[in-house]
Parts: C-alpha cells; sequence; structure tokens
C-alpha cells in the first residue's frame, strides 16, 4: 500500500487503488468507463519523481471512479477525493466526452452488492463455526462421560472384593 501521507503521483495511487478495490472494478474497467487505459496507469505509477498526469487523464479517472470533478489533482495536491455521492445536490453539466461516467446509483448499487457479499460470507463463517463447535460439544459429552464414574458400578466393584479404590 502506498503512503497516502505524502504528496504526489504515490498519494493518487494511494487513491485510486483503494477507489478501484472499494468499487470492485477492474482496470480494463475503468478504461472502458473512459479513464486512463491499463497502460496509462502503469506510466502513472512509473512517473514517481517525473511530470504529473495530464489534466484529462486526471479527469477521466475522476469521472471513472465515481469522483466529483478535480479529486484527483486534489488527491495528487496532498487532499482526498471526494465521491459523487458527497455533493448534496446534483449539478448537471453538457457532456464534452462520451464517457460513462459512473453514476451515484451505481456506486450506491456496488457498495450495496460488497454489503451483501460480505454478509454472505460471515453467514457460511457462522455456519462453519457453529458446525465445529456441535463437533466439539460432541467430543467435549464423549469425554466427560469417560471421566464420569458410575458409583453403582463402583460399589459393585468394591464389594466383588477388589480392594483398589475407584478414582473419579
Amino acid at each position: 500500500m502506498h503512503d497516502c501521507s505524502t504528496d504526489g503521483i504515490d498519494r493518487l495511487i494511494h487513491f485510486v487503488d483503494e477507489r478501484i478495490a472499494q468499487l470492485n472494478l477492474s482496470k480494463e474497467e475503468v478504461a472502458r468507463r473512459g479513464g486512463p487505459a491499463r497502460d496509462t496507469l502503469a506510466k502513472i505509477r512509473g512517473r514517481r519523481d517525473q511530470q504529473t498526469p495530464m489534466v484529462g487523464t486526471l479527469l477521466r479517472l475522476d469521472a471513472a471512479l465515481g469522483w466529483q470533478p478535480g479529486s484527483a489533482a486534489v488527491a495528487l495536491l496532498g487532499g482526498q477525493p471526494l465521491s459523487l455521492t458527497a455533493r448534496s445536490r446534483a449539478v448537471s453539466r453538457p457532456k464534452k466526452h462520451a464517457l460513462q461516467r459512473m453514476s451515484e446509483r451505481e456506486i450506491m448499487v456496488r457498495l450495496v452488492s460488497q454489503l451483501d457479499d460480505e454478509i454472505t460470507r460471515l453467514k457460511a463463517d457462522r455456519d462453519a463455526i457453529d458446525a465445529r463447535i456441535r463437533r466439539l460439544r460432541t467430543i467435549h459429552d464423549s469425554f466427560t462421560a469417560e471421566l464420569t464414574v458410575d458409583e453403582d458400578l463402583a460399589d459393585e466393584y468394591s464389594a466383588a472384593g477388589n480392594p483398589s479404590s475407584v478414582a473419579g
């Protein structure tokens, strides 16, 4: 993971990677949505001490990742990108490019889908844990039964002339 406490390319890469993971996007899907191509993302990663990405590249990142316009540049300069869902009202702008912007609804659908997936995994984990607890209880009960002394049987054994005591 990149250190997001610094400015520049490393910080931008940190937020881009975080957003891609958060929305469960592939780099190919980012490119299909009008964002930078996969090789452009790789070039950005390789620039560390070179010139910053072009403004158009940063704006395409904003659109493809569901950030408010200018967020990638803000991240590059030390701030944090802002999701489209963070704004209080929709702003309509004329479309200049044929970008497939990530809508607020799609961001919400993706995040809810991730929550549903996590809940399903947790339920499966819980079921597996419940099964293990049942197995452990069975072993526990068997072990406890082995350690329990039947007093009648012990008395009968002693009465039969076996003087050794039965521990219990």
